[in-house]
């Protein structure tokens, strides 16, 4: 997600033509949106003034939705609301934003990108797709591989109203209070450079929230999706990656165990594949890559240190949120140094009260490889090249 675009463009200081051009949409991209801007009220009236449609009750049976959930990150989660979300904007495309990821062939370790104010983050915003595939065939060019993503919403921090978008409007009620309570997170809490805390953070409040706020909607709650099961492939897939990255061997024979990897993911999901929503994730498996791992990463990491936290403060929202906004004063290593330990013990008090639901992809992963990789010939290994 871009943070604050709008503003680090007017104070950046011209340094290229690639710079240059980031900022330039970036600006021009915040600007569009801002002017598109429509009062929620105002639409309202005016949707129950015109001609009756099915698209239109629908809009206005969703903007009702995002007031009601908004009230809830108010007054239940005591999260910041203010002006923000009371204006639509109804956009061209299905996202607002598309976020560049890369990493290196061999290594789960983002490339980083610098802004005035806001710090470091693991991937670069574009409000066009168009350039966001241009650059991220640059980095290609560069031997990094990419993952390009579309992204329903982003936050100013609390510099502009951010307004509600047809990208995400459509949501049902567990997915629409999910973003809007991640989004209202980073109003409460940011850490300057650490975007794998801020979104941990925010995606614990989301997901956290999200259930509180269906509990009230029992009846209307909609079912559970296969993304938890699929992102368990993911994250086992990743972990196994990571150990074949970390021997000591020659980059060749690392090609040939991560292809063994892929490989048996891959097979893993054919076969877990009716579970694992029926061939909706089809493409991810197919385009699966470091990068794409690595934006995993960067949502996904930390969350089991924010639950511990919240268990630790009985469930209770403000003192969550102090204990947070101390976690995050501290000094950057400090800070990870306490975040592993906190997962350790969340880790700890779950200990295998899921494994049950885990896909069962054990058998796929590291068959030999890590014999292989330490033994095999040059010419054996040679066969599995990157693609």
């Amino acid at each position: 997600m871009v943070r604050l675009l709008l503003v680090a463009g007017m104070l950046l200081a011209a340094s290229g033509c690639e710079t240059l051009g980031f900022y330039s949409q970036a600006v021009s991209g915040q600007l569009s949106v801002t002017a598109r801007r429509q009062p929620v009220d105002e639409l309202l009236g005016e949707l129950a003034q015109s001609e009756s449609t099915a698209e239109a009750e629908r809009l206005v049976v969703q903007l009702e939705l995002a007031r009601e959930i908004l009230a809830f990150a108010r007054t239940r989660l005591g999260l910041e609301v203010k002006k923000k979300y009371s204006a639509f904007v109804q956009l061209d495309d299905d996202y607002v934003i598309w976020n560049v990821f890369a990493a290196p062939e061999l290594a789960l370790a983002p490339r980083n990108w610098c802004y005035p104010l806001v710090g470091c983050a693991p991937y670069r915003g574009y409000f066009r797709p168009d350039r966001a595939q241009r650059y991220a065939r640059r980095l290609r060019d560069r031997g990094f591989e990419t993952y390009v993503g579309g992204v329903a919403a982003y936050s100013t921090l609390g510099w502009f109203s951010d307004p509600l978008l047809s990208s995400f409007i459509y949501w049902d009620d567990r997915n629409l209070a999910q973003l809007l309570f991640h989004e209202l997170a980073h109003d409460e809490v940011w850490v300057a450079s650490d975007v794998a805390f801020n979104e941990a953070f925010a995606t614990f409040v989301g997901e956290q929230g999200a259930r509180e706020f269906l509990a009230d909607r029992v009846s209307d709650e909609p079912p559970e999706s296969a993304w938890p099961d699929m992102l368990r492939l993911l994250l086992s897939l990743r972990r196994e990656l990571e150990t074949v990255y970390a021997l000591d061997v020659p980059d060749s024979r690392k090609r040939a165990a991560k292809q063994q990897v892929f490989a048996g993911a891959r097979a893993c999901y054919r076969q877990n594949r009716e579970r694992l929503g029926g061939g909706r994730f089809d493409a991810v498996m197919q385009s699966v890559n470091n990068a794409y791992l690595v934006s995993l990463s960067t949502y996904r990491d930390a969350v089991p240190a924010f639950a511990e936290i919240f268990a630790q403060q009985r469930g209770r929202w403000k003192d969550f949120f102090t204990a947070v906004a101390e976690l995050g004063d501290l000094e950057a290593t400090v800070r990870a140094e306490r975040l592993a330990a906190l997962s350790e013990q969340h880790g700890a008090k779950a200990g295998d009260d899921h494994r049950a639901q885990n896909v069962q992809c054990e058998a796929f992963f590291g068959h030999g490889f890590r014999g292989e990789a330490a033994g095999a010939e040059d010419d054996d290994v040679g066969r599995g090249s990157h693609g």
